[in-house]
Parts: C-alpha cells; structure tokens; sequence
C-alpha cells in the first residue's frame, strides 16, 4: 500500500501493488519496477552468490589485527573495512591473481641504528658458525598500563600459542596467595580468540595425584599450548578452578600475552 504524505507536495511511499514501489534516496523520490525476489537459479547468480559466501567465511578466520588492517584501508572510505573486503573479493571473482591479498602479521625490529658485521666462516668443515655481534637493538617487551601487577603468573604467546609459567604456582589464587592450597585435580584453564573463534575454558594442565603445585615452566620447548593459535592480542585470560570447593570454584590468575 501507497502511503501519501502532503508537506507542500505529495510525498510517496511504500508498494502500490504488484505495479511499482515508491521510495526516497538522497532525499529525492524515486519510483521502481516491483521484482519477485528469487534465490539464485542461473550458473551465474550461483557463483556470485558463493563469491559473497567465500568473502564471509574468509572474514570470519581473520584475526583482529587482519581485520583492522582492512579497517584502516577502509578509513577514507564510506563503508567499513568488512564491506572493503567483500567488495574487492566480489569483484575478483573467479580471477585468483585479484583475490585480495591476506594481511601478514610478524614481529617489527625497531633499532636506533644499523651495525653492519662481517665474518669470514673458513671452509665450512665446522659445526658451528657464530654470528658475531648482536643487532645494536631489537626492542623490548614492555608491561600494559592497565595490569593490576607486575608480577603476573603467566605469560602467553600470541603468535604460537606457547604459555609460559615464571614460577611455580601453589596457590588457586596465584600470586595474590589468599586461596587455597593447589591439589589433586585442580586445573589450570585459558580463555582467548583465535581465527574467528572464541574459546573458553580451554584446560592446560591439570594437577596430577599428590600434586601441590602448577610446576614453572621457563622453557619454550616445555611450555603449555593451546589448541589454536595464533592468538588475538588482549583476549586471554587464565583461571584456576578448584576441584576440591563444593562446588568447584575458578579463580582468576594475573596474566598477560605477548606479541611473540
């Protein structure tokens, strides 16, 4: 039905039947044709309708920083970096060389200035080859603004997923020491969001028979690790959930993650 409003001339709007649809855009009227919408039947209706599908679920296994990578492609744009993406896949189509190109994340060396190092490594008969001087400077990780402590229990990984233990943990409430002593079955748990996904409470480790600690763990090659990765930065948390409380209790650990 038609609607007919008079503000010094008629304004019109809404669907006059199978006849016409009345509408506004940028403030001017417009009428169209009424078109039946239809799922897609044609070879071709088809395969846009997978290329939008296909730009969707690429989107959703971005991570955060992928994703605002987009945002800031977008930034000049009257759309958003979501709307950027699917149009430019879209526009692909079934050409892979136009495909848009998946953001790359690493680590960024920032050093105040080059050192250039030569060596000679003989023959090569030897087993090892030292590099020589180390770069003048590489960084270095630095603790949030808004951490509650700066000693933190645990410390993950983004990049692997890698969770490192500095100390050993004897109580359910960490550092802070106010919680029970740690025991048989008490489990060390994770939440974080990884490729689209959101995990929680993901179990790490869990106390073993006579157990009275959450051992430290300093080494890479010994460390925890989740089931996914890499992980979003500033999405994880970590609990300790007492199995002897009735009923069993989580408790929240002092933790950050790391770029790394």
């Amino acid at each position: 039905m038609v609607k007919i409003t008079n503000i010094f001339g008629d304004v019109y709007s809404g669907q006059a039947g199978k006849a016409g649809v009345f509408a506004k855009w940028k403030g001017r009227q417009y009428r169209r044709k009424y078109v039946i919408p239809a799922n897609p039947q044609s070879i071709m209706q088809q395969k846009v309708r997978g290329w939008f599908k296909n730009a969707v679920d690429t989107w959703h296994l971005y991570t955060s920083l992928q994703r605002l990578a987009y945002s800031y492609l977008a930034t000049g744009l009257v759309m958003s970096g979501f709307n950027l993406y699917v149009s430019r896949r879209q526009k692909a189509g079934d050409v892979t060389e136009k495909i848009p190109i998946t953001p790359e994340c690493g680590i960024k060396q920032i050093a105040s200035e080059s050192l250039p190092k030569t060596e000679d490594f003989g023959d090569g008969s030897a087993t090892e080859f030292p590099l020589g001087f180390p770069p003048a400077a590489i960084g270095s990780i630095v603790e949030d603004q808004l951490e509650a402590s700066q000693t933190q229990d645990v410390v993950v990984h983004d990049l692997m997923g890698d969770v490192m233990i500095p100390w050993d943990i004897v109580d359910t409430k960490g550092i802070t020491g106010t919680g029970a002593v740690i025991a048989e079955g008490d489990k060390l748990l994770i939440d974080y969001h990884s490729a689209g996904r959101i995990i929680e409470k993901e179990v790490l480790y869990t106390v073993p028979a006579e157990g009275v600690k959450i051992p430290k763990i300093t080494a890479i090659a010994d460390a925890l690790r989740t089931a996914r990765f890499p992980i979003d930065k500033g999405t994880v948390k970590v609990y300790i959930e007492d199995a002897a409380a009735s009923p069993s209790t989580v408790y929240q650990l002092e933790s950050m993650d790391v770029l790394n």
